[in-house]
């Protein structure tokens, strides 16, 4: 019998290029005073993982269910630290938080052809291709993790569904049921596929 669907919520991971050997990723500037999301947590906290809206000013912010998702956040362009090398050393950012002392660039997936996995509240054979909107969330600091995920049964427009992750009747442990893994079966909590729907290659 598998395990019930876990709720752990870690933001957008992606899973393949659409069947290209590259997915689109785009540089996105991060200034130090960033734009609150749309129907989103109040926090501007920013998170690989995290999907992203781009301001008026062209800066992206980590998005809410009432912006146009551009993006997914997959790592931040290394930053140099004074402290080591002479101050030529560079050091990965990973988390964004506070008002920054100077702008920082994001990299992003911004391809409506890539497949990412993400939690849903619920997920069933019949929303396979429906239409939904993310649930934001303050990442969290300790971790450094998105916890964003997609909210199933009310239409959106930001992101459509596949599957659940790995198909019905499969888990990471190799397909055993009886092994089963926390997020592989319809219902509650379950991992589920989808793509970009607002993005766009250019």
């Amino acid at each position: 019998m598998p395990l019930a669907n876990a709720f752990r919520p870690m933001g957008f991971t992606p899973l393949d290029a659409g069947g290209r050997s590259n997915l689109i990723v785009r540089p996105r500037p991060v200034p130090t005073t960033r734009t609150s999301s749309s129907g989103g947590n109040a926090s501007t906290d920013l998170a690989v993982g995290d999907a992203y809206a781009i301001d008026a000013a062209g800066n992206a912010y980590r998005a809410g269910p009432g912006d146009v998702v551009r993006g997914i956040v997959i790592s931040f362009v290394l930053q140099a630290n004074q402290t080591v090398m002479g101050g030529n050393g560079p050091v990965s950012i990973d988390y964004v938080t506070g008002t920054l002392s100077s702008a920082i660039m994001l990299l992003g997936i911004e391809d409506p052809t890539a497949a990412f996995s993400i939690q849903s509240n619920t997920f069933a054979a019949s929303n396979i291709g429906s239409k939904v909107n993310l649930v934001d969330a303050a990442p969290d600091s300790t971790f450094r993790q998105s916890r964003q995920s997609v909210l199933v049964g009310t239409v959106g427009m930001q992101f459509q569904c596949g599957d659940i992750l790995g198909g019905p009747g499969t888990s990471p442990s190799g397909g055993n049921p009886a092994m089963g893994s926390p997020n592989d079966a319809y219902g509650a909590n379950a991992q589920i596929t989808v793509r970009l729907l607002q993005t766009f290659s250019n």
